[in-house]
């Protein structure tokens, strides 16, 4: 997403921890899978060690935790259908627009010389394209136009060529990062 210089991707809690001991950090975007078996317990540990961390989770998980995470000091769970990869990028970038509008804002390029302007996408692409940054299936896109599935696949096909992504999740990054979706 160009957020290289703010952004740092760990593998485990421990190293969430390490991070927050050398640094501040603004916000702790984790999958809800990497602080199992307790996210509760995470979002404490987060919490204690340091006040000003931002904890937001995202990932499958059910209200109940979601809303026990919350009590437990997070900003936000941001749910997704399910653990597919498409679903949780969708989700982790819109809670890095969400939450740091300013680091996304100083961070984002600005739109690439390569990449496809507003106008050269058609209205029902854009369509296509807004329905996936909001997390939605091929199925609910095309319910919601009033279109077959294969009619979005295909609209999806045409808009990914004009963006050069090469799957869902990264023309709905290359959107953000021009400005086309918000």
């Amino acid at each position: 997403m160009g957020l290289a210089q703010a952004v740092r991707a760990v593998a485990n809690t421990h190293d969430v921890y390490e991070e927050l001991r050398r640094r501040p950090i603004d916000v702790v975007l984790v999958d809800v899978n990497l602080a199992t078996p307790d996210p509760v317990h995470f979002t404490r540990e987060v919490r204690q060690r340091s006040r000003g961390t931002a904890v937001v989770m995202a990932g499958p998980t059910d209200p109940r935790t979601a809303a026990m995470v919350v009590a437990a000091g997070a900003r936000g769970v941001i749910r997704s259908a399910s653990a597919d990869n498409d679903d949780l990028l969708v989700a982790l970038t819109q809670a890095i627009m969400l939450v740091c509008p300013q680091v996304a804002a100083q961070g984002l390029p600005r739109q690439r010389a390569a990449m496809a302007s507003r106008s050269n996408l058609t209205t029902r692409e854009m369509q296509v394209l807004r329905g996936m940054s909001e997390g939605k299936s091929n199925a609910e896109i095309g319910r919601d136009l009033f279109v077959s599935e294969d009619t979005v696949k295909t609209h999806a096909r045409r808009m990914f060529r004009k963006l050069g992504a090469r799957d869902r999740a990264h023309a709905v990054a290359e959107a953000f990062r021009a400005g086309i979706v918000h």
